[in-house]
């Protein structure tokens, strides 16, 4: 294992292999469980808080279930279906902006696809009724959330052997939903259509192969989803070859398309933008196994990039970089089993993943790098337990900093690269504004030193 990224004169630790906790299974009782493809995410995390949905056959039909964790994943609720358990609900997708939580799935009406849609406006405790927002449905739908909007991405088959890519959304949190938009327009297969959206920014990416060959497309929308930008090919394989399975990873301005690319075995590869999805880099190839690797899906923090994939015949498999992915660290296998997701609450990550008809879940406790969730309780800051809070997170003009107890502290605001931007003194009171409409959007850490010269770092999101 190599060094990590030096930030504001921390060292980000190793991410040592032997501090994943032991796998868990948080679906007791379960039959025949499945998650979705990576399209589509089953794991989402607001805070300390997880949340996970999976396609369950316990009763004489599929449903879908709901769980969560409010410890980081420590302890998980009792399971709860969410959808008729009689029905035929499968392949959900999950999505938290704060304790609103939204849930997708594909059902039937009257043996014809359907895309449905479920929310919780208190974190999971209880939920609203269920709304069909498409009936005619060819695939199943995905979806995200940033803030008030929710955004759905749904596949439909206006003709026979074309299908096509749909969005719709709601700026109400889903209590109200736009009308149906048309984003790919070409003859072929347009499919599994993955959604992200981070603030007004919406992306999309499918497969298509309107050339004669599968290919990755992508589009985005800066505003919302009002308007969007041409529909763009990520990818450029030759026959035979082909590319499938890809999916959106949003954080701050960087947007991340891996996806899987078949020239004799399927890879995973990797596409990035630094500019919300304006410019992209070359293509980097991130496996390399006879076997096969395939359905990625990651996450990012700032410089911090998390990958999970299948490699076939051996499991679940994950891959960090430190450095925004220049360089990778070797693969770790999580696990026998299928598709997984990865999420992170702080420093901690956390994967679930199918194996032996259950969802298993594994976390790492400092596999994020070094970060504190915000609010947390500093043992010998001083000559007492502090807590300091540096709210929004995610913040867009103004960032403020708390503390209780301290009244004199100095403050700095770094970027990724280590460079200082802004700094100040709280002296006398509790609590300070911090003007930062100026900066780009991004990550930045926010350090905290006291009159003893001891230091707390927080991270924090500008969008």
């Amino acid at each position: 294992m190599r060094k990590k990224l030096l930030v504001a004169a921390i060292i980000l630790p190793f991410i040592s292999s032997a501090q994943w906790a032991p796998a868990v299974v948080i679906s007791p009782g379960a039959d025949t469980a499945s998650l979705n493809e990576n399209m589509a995410s089953c794991l989402a995390a607001s805070g300390d808080t997880l949340h996970a949905v999976w396609c369950d056959h316990r009763t004489t039909g599929s449903s879908i279930y709901y769980t969560h964790s409010l410890d980081t994943g420590i302890n998980w609720s009792p399971a709860i279906s969410i959808t008729d358990t009689n029905g035929h609900a499968t392949f959900p997708a999950i999505a938290v902006s704060g304790s609103a939580v939204h849930v997708a799935w594909m059902d039937l009406i009257s043996g014809q696809r359907a895309s449905f849609y479920r929310r919780s406006l208190d974190g999971g405790n209880t939920w609203g009724p269920i709304m069909c927002l498409d009936s005619v449905s060819a695939f199943w739908p995905g979806l995200a959330a940033s803030g008030s909007l929710v955004v759905m991405s749904i596949n439909k088959q206006p003709i026979v052997g074309n299908t096509e890519v749909y969005f719709r959304r709601s700026v109400d949190s889903g209590t109200t939903w736009d009308s149906l938009q048309l984003i790919s327009n070409a003859n072929g297969r347009s499919e599994d259509p993955a959604i992200a959206a981070l603030g007004s920014h919406v992306h999309l990416s499918w497969n298509d192969n309107r050339s004669g060959i599968m290919q990755i497309y992508y589009r985005y929308s800066s505003d919302a989803g009002l308007t969007w930008n041409p529909e763009t090919p990520l990818t450029n394989a030759v026959s035979p070859s082909t590319c499938y399975t890809s999916m959106v990873c949003l954080n701050g301005t960087f947007a991340d398309v891996p996806y899987g690319y078949n020239a004799g075995n399927f890879d995973v590869w990797l596409r990035q933008s630094a500019d919300s999805g304006a410019v992209f880099s070359n293509a980097q190839q991130l496996t390399n196994a006879s076997t096969g690797e395939l359905y990625p899906f990651m996450t990012r923090d700032g410089m911090q990039l998390h990958v999970v994939y299948i490699q076939a015949g051996t499991g679940v498999n994950y891959l960090y970089s430190g450095d925004g992915g220049i360089t990778w660290d070797p693969a770790f296998l999580i696990g026998a089993g299928g598709q997984p997701f990865i999420a992170y609450t702080g420093c901690v990550l956390h994967v679930i993943w199918i194996n032996s008809r259950a969802v298993y879940y594994r976390r790492h406790p400092t596999g994020n790098g070094n970060c504190l969730p915000s609010g947390i309780s500093i043992p010998g800051f001083s000559s007492s337990p502090e807590t300091i809070s540096v709210y929004p997170n995610p913040a867009i003009n103004q960032l403020r900093v708390q503390t209780e107890g301290l009244r004199t502290v100095s403050i700095d605001v770094y970027d990724v690269m280590g460079k200082r931007i802004l700094c100040s003194t709280l002296h006398g009171e509790n609590k300070i504004a911090l003007d930062i409409s100026a900066f780009q959007p991004g990550v930045y850490f926010v350090n905290i030193r006291d009159a003893e010269n001891n230091l707390v770092t927080k991270k924090i999101v500008k969008l």
